[in-house]
């Protein structure tokens, strides 16, 4: 149960420091509606692919460290 627990928090821990460093400019949609209309800003970003990798990214390093320094 401890080895999910870590699994867990090293996951979350590492995929948001990955999402944190990601860089803005990547996450603007490539949209021209959203850029000339009145649109709410949070609409404007592409957030999924970002999430995804970071996830991604989060979780392999995450499973990583377990399996060399815990197990």
């Amino acid at each position: 149960m401890e080895i999910f627990f870590t699994l867990a928090l090293l996951t979350i821990i590492y995929s948001l420091f990955f999402l944190s460093i990601y860089p803005d400019k990547y996450l603007k949609k490539v949209s021209h509606i959203s850029d000339h209309r009145n649109v709410p800003e949070y609409s404007k970003f592409a957030l999924s692919g970002p999430i995804f990798f970071s996830f991604l990214l989060g979780y392999s390093l995450a499973a990583t460290m377990v399996f060399l320094f815990i197990l």
